[in-house]
């Protein structure tokens, strides 16, 4: 009689274990604004442009196409994970679904960055050919550096973060 138990539960035990290791996996791609790279493109692109987005392995992440004065960001798949588009010196963020996720206002060579709240989430500065992240407190999250048509990512600690490799109509 104890076989019968145990033999059950081991069965639910396996198909318990089958479901997780083969669950679909749920977790959202990051919205474009809410990293540097997907800032730095969102906020600089021109029309006709086209980027490719690697991660800091040189693996593609994703890409982005800029028509008028809007950039739609894809990942990897082709998926459409979000856009950008720009009015002036404002640029604002939208995830696939259309919600903003964020909005950036450029003024010379800096851009702060919002939340959907309007709260202040970060900024950027550039000098030259190299752009400088910083937090809402003003430290440093990271950098950007371009040379030619690409722009290499670096995180505060000097780690290379990804880089982005514009194929379209700026070089």
């Amino acid at each position: 009689m104890r076989k019968r138990r145990i033999v059950p539960s081991i069965g639910i035990a396996f198909i318990a274990m089958s479901a997780l290791l083969f669950a679909e996996n749920k977790v959202k791609p990051k919205p474009p604004g809410s990293d540097n790279a997907t800032r730095q493109i969102g906020t600089r692109s021109s029309n006709g442009d086209r980027a490719t987005l690697s991660d800091g392995s040189g693996r593609t992440v994703g890409s982005s196409s800029t028509s008028g004065n809007r950039t739609t960001f894809r990942d990897s798949s082709g998926r459409t994970t979000g856009s950008a588009s720009t009015s002036g010196n404002k640029t604002t963020f939208r995830d696939s679904s259309g919600r903003t996720t964020g909005s950036a206002s450029t003024s010379g060579n800096r851009t702060t960055f919002r939340d959907s709240s309007g709260r202040t989430t970060g900024s950027s500065s550039t000098s030259g050919n190299k752009t400088t992240f910083r937090d809402s407190s003003g430290r440093t999250t990271g950098t950007a550096t371009q040379s030619g048509s690409r722009t290499g990512f670096r995180d505060s600690s000097g780690r290379s973060a990804g880089s982005t490799n514009v194929t379209g109509k700026r070089k």
